[in-house]
C-alpha cells in the first residue's frame, strides 16, 4: 500500500495566487518594522479618534471586534460556513487547522524575542483609552491581527470571490485590526507585523491542506463526527470564556449558538450516512 498522499484534485478557483499574500505580507512587515518604537504619536491619535464615538458605542463595538479576532471565533465562523463534507468544503477547514500551529509558533516566537511593552505599560492613563482588562506585556506582534489576516487570506485563496465579497472581507478585517488599537492593546506596528504573519500563515497553510490526508479524513464519516463534536465543544467554550471584554458577551452567545447548532447539524448528517463495512 502506498503511504504517500497525492495532492487533492480540488480546483483552485482563486482570483490571485498565494504569491499575492506573500507580497502584501512583505509590505506590512516592512511597515511594522519601520514603525516599531516610533509610533506612539500615531497610536495616541488613532486611539483617541476611535474611542471618540458616542457612548456606549466604543465599548461594545471594539469589545465585540476584539472577541471576533480570537482564534476560537475564527474556527467557529469558518467551520460553520462550510457545512458540507466534500473536499471543496473541508479544504479551508484543514487549512485553518494548519494555520493554528504555524501562526501560533511565529506569534509566540516574536513575542518572546522582542518582549515589547504594550501602550498601557508606557503611556500615562489619561493619554489613552483602554477598553477591557489592561494588557502590559507581549505587544509585538498582535495575535488578533495574525488570526484576522490568516482567516481573510484563506477566504480569498479558497475560492473566487465577487468584488462585493472581497470588499466585505477587507472591511471586516480592517475593523478587526483597528479594534486592537481602539481598546489600547496594541501599537500600530504590532498590528502591521501581526497582519504580515497572518498572510504568510495563510500562504503556507493553503498548499499544506492539499497534501496528506487531513482534508480527506475531515470529509469522511468519522472526521465529520469528530468535527461536529469539536464544534459543539467550541460553542460551550466560547460561552464560558472570560475574554476580558464584558461588553462582548452578546457576541459570545451568538457564536456559541452558531457553533453548537452547526455541530448538531453536521453530526446528524454524518450519523445518517451508513458506516462502511470492512471488505472480507
Amino acid at each position: 500500500m502506498n503511504a504517500t498522499h497525492p495532492s487533492l484534485p480540488i480546483p483552485h478557483r482563486r482570483p490571485l495566487p498565494a504569491v499575492w499574500c506573500r507580497g502584501l505580507a512583505a509590505v506590512l512587515l516592512v511597515a511594522g518594522l519601520a514603525l516599531h518604537g516610533r509610533d506612539a504619536d500615531l497610536f495616541v491619535a488613532l486611539n483617541g479618534a476611535l474611542g471618540a464615538l458616542p457612548a456606549p458605542l466604543p465599548q461594545w463595538l471594539w469589545s465585540m471586534l476584539s472577541v471576533a479576532g480570537l482564534g476560537l471565533s475564527a474556527f467557529i465562523v469558518l467551520v460553520a460556513a462550510h457545512p458540507g463534507a466534500g473536499p471543496e468544503a473541508m479544504r479551508p477547514v484543514a487549512a485553518l487547522l494548519w494555520s493554528f500551529p504555524i501562526g501560533g509558533a511565529l506569534t509566540h516566537l516574536f513575542k518572546r524575542l522582542l518582549d515589547h511593552p504594550r501602550p498601557a505599560a508606557v503611556l500615562p492613563p489619561d493619554a489613552i483609552t483602554v477598553i477591557g482588562e489592561p494588557l502590559l506585556r507581549g505587544a509585538m506582534p498582535s495575535g488578533h491581527a495574525v488570526t484576522a489576516l490568516a482567516l481573510a487570506g484563506l477566504l480569498l485563496l479558497s475560492r473566487r470571490r465577487s468584488p462585493l465579497q472581497q470588499g466585505l472581507i477587507a472591511a471586516g478585517t480592517l475593523m478587526l485590526l483597528l479594534a486592537r488599537v481602539a481598546v489600547g492593546a496594541h501599537w500600530p506596528a504590532d498590528v502591521c507585523a501581526g497582519a504580515a504573519i497572518g498572510l504568510m500563515t495563510a500562504a503556507w497553510a493553503w498548499p499544506l491542506s492539499a497534501r496528506g490526508g487531513l482534508t480527506r479524513w475531515l470529509g469522511g464519516r468519522r472526521g465529520q463526527l469528530v468535527l461536529a463534536l469539536v464544534q459543539i465543544g467550541c460553542g460551550l467554550a466560547i460561552a464560558r470564556l472570560s475574554t476580558g471584554y464584558p461588553a462582548a458577551l452578546p457576541l459570545q452567545g451568538v457564536l456559541a449558538a452558531l457553533s453548537i447548532g452547526a455541530g448538531l447539524h453536521r453530526g446528524g448528517r454524518a450519523l445518517a450516512v451508513p458506516a462502511r463495512r470492512s471488505a472480507p
